[in-house]
């Protein structure tokens, strides 16, 4: 069996794959330190001794290390991190300033989606930040964006602001608020829906209008059949990413 770990800003995630099958996955909070008993908590013990493999990809890099050690404590295993090099090993041309720069769960969305279709693809995936990655038809990365994510503009606005407050984020009944509450959540709502519809938009008159445009991460759900243009919203893009990252650097051994 093959465990997939994804460590976000926010939460750590994990797929245990067996054969092409997704049979477990499992989500806890990102700690400041892994230890082997967070691995007990985010991996069931029946899985422990049937993982033969294990591949990351995270965006933390200060719990790297503790992750690594602990992988090798808790399964006895040397487990594979992505990151830029993994682009070269995979056929994905990083066409950008500076490679080194560019977030392994970045790299295992845009592999995951040669799961789903040929390029050329727009992914978005929305999580703590919300980004767009660009893919050619060659399988060229062009680019993409980065901007705050729905919790963070909430956050921000709590924050900075003397008479806003948290408030729960939900889909909005109207686009009208007549509330404080439901002014931030019908404005963050609609301009996301109206920034991600623009940016689909532009991004096609690039790479063209056969791109497939597929969308992730945890806060997909509030837009799925809302945003024109997306043909695919498949929260797991980054495991499916990662399995096939593992079965291309497998092959190649």
């Amino acid at each position: 069996m093959l465990l997939t770990i994804d460590v976000g800003n926010t939460t750590t995630g994990i797929a245990v794959f067996h054969q092409n099958r997704l049979v477990f996955m499992n989500k806890l909070l990102t700690p400041d330190e892994v230890s082997r008993y967070y691995l007990k908590s985010l991996v069931k013990k029946k899985y422990r001794l049937e993982v033969t493999d294990i591949i990351v990809s995270s965006v933390v890099p200060f719990v790297d290390e503790s992750l690594r050690l602990s992988i090798k404590e808790y399964f006895g295993k040397e487990a594979i991190f992505i990151d830029h090099t993994t682009a070269d090993q995979v056929g994905l041309k990083l066409k950008i300033d500076i490679p080194e720069e560019l977030g392994a769960d970045r790299i295992a969305d845009t592999i995951g989606a040669l799961h789903f279709f040929a390029p050329p693809f727009i992914i978005i995936d929305s999580g703590t930040a919300t980004t767009f990655d660009v893919v050619s038809k060659d399988l060229e990365y062009l680019g993409g964006c980065i901007f705050p994510g729905i919790e963070l503009s909430i956050n921000s606005l709590a924050q900075h602001t003397a008479k806003l407050g948290r408030v729960h984020f939900r889909v909005p009944e109207s686009i009208m608020g007549t509330n404080t509450e439901s002014h931030i959540v019908t404005g963050i709502y609609h301009c996301y829906v109206g920034g991600l519809s623009y940016m689909i938009e532009e991004y096609k008159k690039i790479i063209g209008n056969n791109a497939k445009v597929l969308a992730t991460g945890g806060l997909v759900r509030f837009f799925e059949s809302k945003i024109k243009g997306i043909d695919l919203f498949e929260p797991n893009l980054i495991y499916y990413g990662l399995k096939k990252i593992y079965d291309m650097i497998k092959g190649k051994r």
